[in-house]
């Protein structure tokens, strides 16, 4: 452990300078600084006990599947299962910028899908469903949220926004369930579905709007 000249604390020796003070004598130490790198080493800690729970639980799910199983099976896809959630806790831990996150969500749920359709020697199913189906759920939550930053007053009108996007969800997974059954597209249940939640996101967006201009809900419905 290394002792800055300056503000008193140790550190270790692998960090080139101090985190508290950035090794210069004019910086003024605050208390806020010392909640920051508490607040930084707790992360830390946390990502590194999360790391050894989770490589625990892959050892110990091939080992028993291996003892008990007689043979390595279920244990690879609760370890594929893992390594993603090691992944994605690894990606937080070390970027807060939210699209390189929210695309490396996708590409990692791409990835740990492929792995899935590896195991169980059936790739039939992961272009025509398993892809499609993924891809737009990223891309209508990049709309959910690109417009959500573009409404001044939030509210009723982020949870029509998301019965919006919920209702093309539900369209493109039968379209994409009818095309690799069927190979012909025949839209029943899917529609009956987007229409119910697009009309609760037009009831959504018109009480918004309603109250945003400050009329009361009881008057809104002459109660």
């Amino acid at each position: 452990m290394a002792i800055c000249e300056f503000c008193g604390i140790e550190y270790e020796d692998t960090i080139p300078v101090c985190p508290l003070c950035n090794g210069e004598e004019e910086r003024p130490v605050s208390p806020a600084d010392i909640l920051d790198i508490s607040k930084s080493e707790n992360k830390r800690q946390l990502w590194e006990l999360s790391m050894v729970i989770l490589f625990s639980a892959i050892i110990i799910a091939f080992a028993v599947d291996a003892v008990f199983g007689k043979g390595i099976h279920w244990s690879l896809y609760a370890d594929a299962s893992l390594l993603f959630i090691a992944s994605i806790l690894t990606l937080t831990h070390l970027t807060r910028n939210k699209w390189i996150i929210f695309s490396s969500l996708f590409v990692l749920t791409v990835i740990l899908l492929f792995v899935f359709s590896l195991l169980t020697k059936s790739h039939s199913w992961f272009l025509p469903l398993a892809l499609p189906a993924t891809a737009s759920i990223f891309i209508l939550g990049l709309a959910v949220v690109f417009l959500n930053s573009l409404s001044r007053y939030r509210g009723l009108n982020l949870i029509a926004v998301i019965f919006f996007a919920l209702a093309f969800f539900t369209l493109i997974v039968e379209t994409c369930i009818d095309l690799f059954s069927n190979g012909v597209v025949m839209l029943r249940w899917s529609v009956a579905a987007a229409a119910s939640l697009s009309l609760l996101a037009l009831i959504l967006i018109f009480i918004h709007y309603r109250l945003k201009r400050g009329r009361k809900l009881d008057s809104l419905f002459h109660v």
